[in-house]
């Protein structure tokens, strides 16, 4: 039994965001489940991710730039729920607090968007102990529905409301290998837009993490599991009215060094992780990201399917 929820802890990261003007708020990222667990057990869990910007717009007549900073958080309350071997339904119901900083401090705050995502496992033998080489892997599709809100009279920054007034839809494929204590687990995932009714529509999002694990068994109740590796976004941009204007210009890439910690004492598990950014290209050099950061906790329930 704690092989197996270990062997869950291993997978469960998460990537989240894509970065651009208007689309480095939290409702509009790319949206990403982390490293999905495959085991026989249910969890459920709250995790809050913190992220950093600094934007500068193009001068005005006079030169002024206006540089500002934003920043951006989200905390989710969220689970999975195995039916059968092969099935899992996870669901993410977020609060949003941005904050905007410039001449005057800019806060919103209020529910996001709620997301439902289903996975296929369609391999899985992490429990395999006389196995060389070990391997888990699902495919997920999920939808997110507009929950969160996407308007305030008089506020045109869109970016920073908690919602995107849209429903979104996710692909996810998720896949580790183990070898002894050392392993390598990649997720890509896909998030397609649609236009809300304002005639706004987000750019598309893909987000691919790469990262190295190794295993350090502590004692029988206690795992820690460090992790290196890349993380890679690309954001397409955001359209009004069905067209590319000044004021919704953003899309871009970003490439991140990505550090993790996993923490497992018994059914209870801490993460952490961490994003620091090596090159990037955002809303033409105008927006940088200056920080990235996740904390989360979970607690693991067995399960008899």
């Amino acid at each position: 039994m704690k092989k197996t929820v270990f062997g869950m802890m291993l997978l469960i990261a998460g990537v989240s965001s894509s970065f651009a003007c208007d689309i480095c708020g939290c409702a509009a990222n790319a949206f990403s489940v982390g490293m999905l667990p495959n085991s026989r057990h249910h969890f459920v869990g709250v995790r809050s991710t913190f992220r950093w910007f600094e934007s500068q717009p193009a001068p005005d007549g006079h030169g002024y730039r206006g540089i500002s900073s934003q920043f951006f958080s989200t905390t989710e309350l969220y689970g999975r729920y195995k039916i059968g071997r092969r099935f899992q339904v996870m669901a993410f119901v977020p609060y949003v607090y941005n904050q905007k900083t410039d001449s005057v401090v800019t806060p919103v705050h209020g529910l996001g968007d709620v997301l439902a995502i289903g996975n296929f496992v369609f391999i899985d033998n992490m429990d395999s102990i006389g196995r060389v080489f070990r391997h888990s892997g699902t495919v997920g599709l999920g939808v997110k529905a507009p929950t969160g809100s996407f308007f305030k009279l008089g506020f045109d920054e869109v970016n920073m409301l908690p919602g995107t007034g849209s429903v979104d839809f996710i692909a996810n494929v998720n896949y580790s290998v183990q070898y002894r204590k050392f392993g390598l687990q990649n997720e890509t995932g896909f998030t397609y837009k649609t236009e809300n009714k304002y005639k706004y529509r987000f750019g598309n999002a893909l987000s691919i993490s790469q990262v190295f694990f190794y295993r350090w068994d502590v004692s029988s109740d206690l795992k820690i599991i460090p992790q290196i590796g890349f993380n890679f976004m690309h954001n397409w941009k955001d359209r009004k009215n069905g067209q590319l204007s000044e004021d919704t210009f953003n899309g871009g890439n970003i490439y991140n060094a990505q550090i993790n910690l996993f923490i497992l004492y018994k059914y209870l598990g801490i993460n952490a992780q961490v994003y620091i950014p090596l090159t990037q290209q955002l809303n033409q050099g105008l927006v940088s990201q200056k920080a990235m950061f996740r904390i989360g906790i979970n607690y693991f329930f067995e399960s008899k399917k």
